[in-house]
């Protein structure tokens, strides 16, 4: 055999070795197409359909269609692989993608796992008589991954200032393209990226901000990745968990919820609020007056058995419906917050946007990120000192005060005293005295006592803007104050001091 054909074997056998070490990938597996029908009986309800995911799957996509929406059916998506949700787009998405390096907003990439995984469907709303089919066409790809765009995921670091013991002013409700939120002109809107929230906050001058998507929490590598760029404000990744009979913000988690509340996996709130714990955040309800229903489906809270011991915070001012009729309008949620402060809990009255277009900046069409704002005592401007802010009580709410003004309020008696959120012990008939400090508040500004079980009396000495003591029949009460214009709008809305029997 010649030198040049000994050669050639020696190759011909080194591709063939190559090719037995780098098999081909095998063949995609055939879509498949799940297929149902919908009616009343469905009606806020979870439908969760497996699929078999086989092994070797490198990328799988889903579009879903369904009929009925000319009659108001509305059909919600999710995705649960075998360790748990995958993801949560609601009905913002009729396509999405879930890969090892990337996936569609609303869903986390990573491995995928072969054997079953489940369509999850929430039924928000189907009318009496009425039935739907629904078309979902699964692919499964066998093609690497594309790899991720932009900067590295980083694992967040806790951001903290060296100064202590200051007001930090924030939003607790925003949205991304990680559920509903979108932007651009009209006829031409996309899902609205996380980037756009960050600088609207930034511009409003925001300390903190919380990002706060429906079910979901895949909003979070978003925020690792623009942290490093965004020395202020502070990024607080959150969950606004929506059912069917109302809206929760958990602020403060970095790991999926729970959400079909009324189904196995969370049949009622305890579990819920055991993760929020768990978690060290805190959990808010929303928009707790709104209509539920076709107008608004499951926007206002009607949980029955609520324990309001376990909640810490309400958002009593919605940007949604204070920007259509003010912050004390049809839909506000501050006579909801105070009747369950008259029952005895002690829950902090926060504010949020709620904004889904962060490029809105005048307002034209939503409320703009930062509008309200709710202002926190914090040692620091971390995460934690924020969520051990609003637990505290120490909070205000600015639904409309003038650029830099500052309030803060403290009762006095016997040597002890105690700010917003703080208790302070009486003994019988015996009289605190209430200081409020005020600052860059327009001329005619004034103050609104708001009390409950107590005797309210203006100051008695210099300095001291009220008296206040408990009832004879009263064990506890509290005390709160608004700030209004010299037209009575409301300016800022305060937290209560609660006011006990020492003895």
């Amino acid at each position: 055999m010649s030198r040049h054909l000994l050669h050639l074997t020696a190759a011909l056998a080194l591709v063939l070795a190559a090719c037995v070490q780098q098999p081909m990938p095998a063949p995609d597996a055939p879509p498949l197409v799940l297929t149902g029908e919908i009616t009343r009986a469905d009606h806020q309800t979870y439908r969760e359909i497996p699929f078999t995911v086989p092994p070797g799957t490198k990328n799988i996509s889903i579009d879903f269609a369904y009929t009925g929406k000319e009659n108001r059916t509305v059909i919600d998506i999710g995705v649960r692989d075998p360790e748990g949700q995958r993801g949560w787009s609601g009905g913002n998405k009729s396509h999405i993608e879930i890969g090892a390096q990337t996936a569609t907003p609303s869903y986390r990439p990573g491995a995928l796992q072969p054997g079953e995984w489940k369509l999850v469907l929430g039924v928000p709303n189907i009318r009496e008589g009425e039935s739907a089919s629904y078309t979902a066409t699964v692919r499964f790809s066998n093609a690497p991954d594309r790899p991720a765009a932009g900067p590295g995921v980083r694992q967040a670091a806790a951001t903290a200032t060296s100064d202590v013991n200051k007001w930090r002013r924030g939003d607790f409700h925003t949205h991304t393209a990680h559920s509903d939120g979108s932007c651009g002109p009209e006829g031409e809107r996309g899902p609205c990226p996380t980037l756009s929230t960050i600088i609207a906050a930034r511009d409003a001058g925001l300390d903190f901000v919380a990002v706060t998507d429906h079910n979901t929490i895949t909003q979070l590598a978003d925020i690792r990745a623009l942290e490093p760029f965004f020395p202020a404000p502070l990024l607080i990744p959150g969950t606004e968990i929506t059912t069917f009979n109302g809206h929760a913000n958990v602020v403060g988690n970095t790991g999926f919820l729970d959400f079909q509340l009324g189904s196995p996996r969370l049949p009622t709130l305890a579990k819920l609020f055991d993760q929020t714990e768990a978690a060290n955040a805190f959990i808010s309800v929303n928009h707790p007056s709104l209509p539920s229903g076709e107008a608004c489906m499951g926007c206002g809270w009607t949980v029955k058995d609520t324990d309001w011991s376990r909640v810490n915070a309400i958002e009593v001012i919605n940007g949604g419906s204070m920007r259509t009729s003010g912050p004390e309008g049809a839909f506000n949620g501050i006579a909801f917050w105070e009747a369950r402060l008259r029952q005895g809990h002690r829950i902090t009255a926060i504010a949020g946007s709620d904004n889904h277009d962060a490029t809105d900046t005048t307002g034209a069409k939503q409320s703009p990120v930062g509008t309200p704002a709710t202002i926190v005592y914090a040692s620091e401007l971390s995460t934690q000192a924020i969520i051990a802010g609003v637990k505290s009580g120490r909070v205000f709410i600015d639904a409309g005060a003038p650029e830099g003004a500052t309030f803060d309020m403290t009762a006095r008696a016997a040597g002890a005293e105690a700010g917003m959120g703080g208790e302070l012990k009486l003994a019988p008939r015996e009289r605190a005295a209430v200081r409020i400090d005020l600052g860059n508040f327009p001329p005619g500004a004034s103050t609104q006592p708001i009390s409950h079980n107590l005797l309210v009396t203006p100051g008695l000495a210099p300095g001291d803007a009220f008296a206040i003591s408990l009832q004879d029949d009263a064990s506890s009460g509290w005390f709160r104050v608004n700030i209004r214009d010299a037209s009575g709008k409301l300016l800022l809305l305060g937290n209560p001091i609660y006011l006990v029997h020492g003895g």
